[in-house]
């Protein structure tokens, strides 16, 4: 899990897993919102890759089980 603070001021919690195993092909449900699914390898992703998204993966390859960003 990801805890934000916004630009906004207002909390927002980011829900992030790490899938061990997983049958069938990502599908794009949203079009208006998505242009590609695709599997990638953690150090592999595409750029750019939204901050909390980033500090979620950094933090499940770390061992973490939480992760907090924009918290001074």
């Amino acid at each position: 899990m990801v805890h934000v603070i916004g630009v906004h001021l207002y909390l927002e919690n980011e829900m992030v897993f790490r899938a061990l195993r997983w049958t069938g092909t990502p599908e794009i449900l949203e079009p208006d919102k998505c242009v590609r699914w695709s599997w990638w390898r953690p150090e592999a992703l595409p750029e750019p890759v939204v901050p909390y998204a980033r500090a979620a993966i950094d933090g499940i390859r770390a061992g973490r089980l939480y992760t907090e960003m924009g918290w001074t």
